[in-house]
């Protein structure tokens, strides 16, 4: 991903559409279920029934709970054109935000710019055949990404200036979603380095991949990142 120059130094893309000049409302994981039935209500009137998938900090609240709270919600739909059903959420999102006096992007799409088109949807069917939902209702249903995406973008924030202090924990607990999971072993370091080759990320270093692999055995007290 190419840097873009701000008043604060090198940024790259993917840091200044997560950066937010006035911050959104932290919001619980029954907070967040309660919006997105919201939503799920107003696909329903337009008889739409629609799955997207989510990364980041609600897949952390709602499915995993390893955070109380998150600002928002990222997703990405099959698709990163133009498409009338993500124009359905999104105007959806919005009428909910006014309702309930939030910022416009708590539920957002922003995630898309940094894939390419064939990237998307395949992640999202490897999202479908995942199927971890963090939450399902009639008229929307939210996955989770698939735990290979998740921890590659987790430590692609973890090399640059600016990781959040809950990063190395979400790097941790993703990884432990594809260790645990069946069939799941310790994944080999090459892994990492390989997805992140795929999804244009920063590939992780000697000392990053033992950050996180120490982080790994202290929490679950177990292998994580086959060396």
């Amino acid at each position: 991903m190419g840097a873009i120059i701000s008043k604060n130094g090198a940024e790259t893309l993917r840091e200044l559409v997560n950066r937010r000049d006035i911050p959104e409302k932290d919001l619980s994981s029954a907070e967040i279920s309660d919006l997105l039935k919201l939503v799920a209500n107003k696909l329903v009137s337009q008889h739409k029934d629609l799955t997207i998938v989510a990364v980041g900090g609600a897949v952390n609240t709602v499915l995993l709970h390893s955070r109380p709270a998150t600002g928002d919600v990222d997703f990405f739909y099959n698709t990163k054109t133009q498409n009338p059903d993500v124009t359905a959420i999104t105007q959806a999102a919005q009428a909910v935000a006014k309702d309930k006096k939030l910022g416009d992007a708590w539920l957002n799409n922003h995630t898309a710019v940094f894939l390419h088109e064939d990237t998307i949807n395949a992640l999202y069917e490897e999202a479908r055949r995942q199927d971890r939902p963090l939450f399902t209702a009639p008229g929307l249903t939210v996955l989770a990404a698939p735990w290979r995406y998740a921890i590659t973008t987790k430590i692609d924030r973890l090399m640059k200036a600016g990781a959040k202090s809950y990063d190395l924990d979400d790097a941790i607990t993703y990884l432990h979603e594809i260790v645990s999971a069946p069939g799941g072993r310790p994944v080999p370091k090459a892994s990492l380095a390989t997805w992140a080759t795929e999804f244009k990320c920063t590939a992780p270093d000697a000392n990053m991949i033992k950050r996180v692999a120490d982080g790994y055995q202290a929490k679950y007290h177990s292998t994580g990142i086959a060396m």
